[in-house]
Formats: C-alpha cells, sequence, structure tokens
C-alpha cells in the first residue's frame, strides 16, 4: 500500500529526451506507479490523485499477460480513445473511529481539475459518458476497494478531454510538458516525460547515473549523457 501513498515531485527542468524507450517488460512498475501517483496527508486531511494513461495496463499486461491480457489493453484503449483517466479520493481520518471518511463523488468531480499551459479542464460530465467508460469505471473501483479498503472505496474515476488541434490526447507518458492535477487546493504537478519508460542518464565526471529527463548533473553541472 505504501507504494501507493508516495507521491513524486520532480525539481528540475524538463526536456525532450533522446533516448530510445525501454521495453515495457524492462519499465520498472513500481517506479510507474510512483510517477503516476499524487498525495498529501496532513492533520487526518488525505487526498490520493492516480494519473493512468493507457500504457500503465501495457506494462502491467507486459509483465503479466495472464493477468491482463494484450486483449483486455486493446479493449482498454478502444474504450478510452483520446480520453484522459484520472482516479481520486479525498477525505478524513476520523479521530474516534479511526476510519476513512471519504467525500462523495459529487464533492469531488465539482473541485478535480486539471491544468495545463494556462488552461484549466474540468471533467467529462456524467451524463456525456459512454456506456463503455460507465463500464470501465465499475471494473476498476471495486479492484482499488480490494487493494486499499476504505480509502480505495472512496475512489472516483473521471475521463478529461485534453487534446490538440488534430484532436490527440497531449498527455501521454512521452510528452513534453508539465500538468497540474489536483482536487481543490491539494494539487500535484506532473512532469513530462515520464523517466520510468527511458534509460537512465550518465555523468560524465562520475558516471552516476539520474532519470532520463534530467539534462545536467546536479552536482557537477555537466550534461548527461544519453545511455
Amino acid at each position: 500500500m505504501k507504494s501507493f501513498l508516495l507521491s513524486i515531485t520532480f525539481l528540475f527542468s524538463i526536456v525532450s529526451i533522446g533516448q530510445n524507450k525501454l521495453p515495457s517488460k524492462e519499465i520498472d512498475q513500481t517506479r510507474l506507479i510512483k510517477e503516476i501517483t499524487f498525495s498529501k496527508m496532513e492533520n487526518g486531511d488525505i487526498t490520493i490523485l492516480y494519473w493512468f494513461p493507457i500504457n500503465y495496463f501495457e506494462v502491467a499486461s507486459a509483465k503479466d499477460p495472464k493477468q491482463i491480457t494484450p486483449e483486455m489493453v486493446s479493449i482498454f484503449q478502444e474504450i478510452l480513445g483520446n480520453k484522459t483517466m484520472v482516479l481520486g479520493v479525498t477525505g478524513k481520518m476520523n479521530p474516534t473511529s479511526n476510519q476513512f471518511e471519504a467525500k462523495d463523488e459529487k464533492y469531488i468531480r465539482s473541485n478535480i481539475s486539471i491544468t495545463q499551459n494556462g488552461k484549466t479542464y474540468k471533467p467529462i460530465s456524467a451524463e456525456k459518458l459512454s456506456d463503455e467508460l460507465n463500464m470501465l469505471s465499475g471494473h476498476i473501483k471495486p479492484m482499488f476497494e480490494q487493494m486499499l479498503g476504505a480509502l480505495g472505496a472512496g475512489i472516483c474515476v473521471f475521463y478529461f478531454d485534453i487534446t490538440d488541434n488534430a484532436g490527440e490526447n497531449i498527455l501521454t507518458p512521452f510528452s513534453d510538458l508539465d500538468f497540474t492535477l489536483g482536487i481543490g487546493a491539494n494539487k500535484g504537478i506532473y512532469h513530462l516525460p515520464l523517466s520510468c519508460f527511458y534509460k537512465d542518464s550518465k555523468c560524465s565526471n562520475d558516471g552516476e547515473t539520474f532519470p532520463a529527463n534530467y539534462e545536467f548533473c546536479p552536482y557537477h553541472g555537466s550534461k548527461l549523457i544519453s545511455q
């Protein structure tokens, strides 16, 4: 469960990555989960957000094709199309019962947003979702309840339309941009591309490796070498 609660914030400039992408089977799934997760816990208040690009399911399938078959990934891709899928939960630990009390779907829907390049996006309204997307949400929610108990039971699934002029989803692990995902004031910044999809870069001075979306060694200032 700890891996689901870790938040990742990269304090460096994002640059275009020239390295070859790693095969899905070689991608560290735990590292991927960290990179797509934002969490904040303060004074009993808990907010957790997951950005799930379709590539996550491709990696999961490559790791365990019996659990998530390539056919299932294709179905997910067809259902999602160019939509961005986000899972979120927010609430508070009850100090008396020591139980997590989640905010309802209506509250989260009203307060969740994605901001990219100065533009704020809200989730697609429930009335406009296809039956297939609702079916997908219905499969996902029980999985998180099983994994995270009361915390997972409060998970809500949302879909965003964040596309370019050609109708392509601009939020992919390989994009060269930043975006902010949050519920109210609790916001996390996602720096793309996601480094786990690439080989680490190497310092020319001592050979130490750093995530692929570092351009310079933070210790020597020298430009990192792509592997």
